[in-house]
């Protein structure tokens, strides 16, 4: 299942950014990006709205449910001994 929520976490990290250049451009004024068609609808319109508008403990708590590399834990640094040269 975590080939799923791979596909799933770097799905909404790609639509977030290509929402993310919109408002920038719109605040620019410059022209955005062309929009991706077909199944981008759902993300665009439904997906990213909906992340917005959750809270951000609430969003945090998805994200930490969800396996992944932020789970990972750093490897615990062995203890220095004697001089460092």
């Amino acid at each position: 299942m975590s080939g799923f929520f791979r596909w799933v976490r770097s799905t909404s990290e790609h639509y977030l950014m290509i929402d993310a250049q919109d408002k920038v451009a719109k605040r620019l004024g410059t022209p955005r990006p062309s929009a991706p068609r077909g199944a981008a609808i759902f993300w665009r319109r439904v997906y990213v709205p909906m992340f917005y508008v959750l809270p951000a403990a609430l969003r945090d708590r998805i994200i930490a449910s969800m396996p992944g590399s932020h789970r990972n834990q750093w490897p615990v640094e062995p203890e220095l001994k004697g001089p460092a040269v």
